[in-house]
């Protein structure tokens, strides 16, 4: 059976490595989302060589249609459903305004937009940053770096289990989960990162291939993050 997978802010970074991954494995649908779709279609190009023969990558304009065009998509492929969100896009941007505007409201768009269409028993997985936990706060470390993307990603922790507790109440079996890949070497950090990002989306790339497992926690490769 196909699996469907739609990863957001995947033109780059630890999301061009998860497509990348998730098309090397068969019988998957990636939609490759990106606010630019000009992005998507170049960074598809650099490995398209690499998906296996019964996979496919397809460049999803992260817009109000994104929903349609997958939708559509799907429908020709004798699709009814996506099996998995993978909620990837995040910048540090210049203000908290614009941090929590792709960090947060647009993950709560495209979710929103999105949720319709994901399969009972798939999952919604939100890519955050041990950097965001509370609980590391509360021990006071060096001082906070990215004030506004580190308090985001704590506002993702907090949708996550919010939606998966709704998820538990509707008994869709649907699984939320947050993950932390790690601190990569990737545009958002100016490559100062200590991962590779290959290395990083792996466990994106695990989690979303596993069809089932625990809802409304938080991981990272090692196990679990505390909130």
């Amino acid at each position: 059976m196909v699996r469907s997978i739609l990863v957001t802010g995947s033109n780059q970074g630890l999301g061009r490595h998860a497509v990348h991954q998730l098309a090397q494995t068969p019988n998957v649908i990636v939609f490759m989302g990106s606010l630019k779709l000009e992005a998507a279609e170049e960074a598809l190009s650099k490995f398209a060589s690499d998906i296996h023969a019964s996979s496919s990558v397809v460049p999803v304009h992260v817009n109000n249609a994104a929903h349609v065009f997958v939708v559509n998509y799907l429908k020709k492929k004798g699709i009814s459903n996506l099996d998995v969100l993978v909620n990837n896009a995040a910048i540090v941007g210049a203000t908290f305004e614009s941090t929590y505007s792709v960090d947060v409201f647009g993950t709560v768009a495209i979710t929103e937009a999105l949720r319709p269409l994901i399969t009972n028993g798939g999952a919604i997985l939100n890519i955050s940053s041990s950097i965001g936990s509370l609980t590391r706060h509360t021990k006071r470390p060096p001082p906070p770096l990215y004030p506004a993307y580190s308090s985001s990603k704590s506002a993702l922790s907090s949708l996550t289990l919010q939606w998966a507790i709704q998820e538990e109440a509707k008994g869709s079996k649907i699984r939320v989960v947050s993950i932390c890949p790690g601190h990569n070497a990737t545009a958002l950090n100016n490559y100062t990162g200590a991962m590779d990002p290959a290395d990083g989306a792996k466990i994106i790339v695990t989690t979303a291939l596993a069809k089932e497992g625990q809802s409304g926690v938080f991981i990272d490769k090692d196990g679990y993050v505390e909130w």
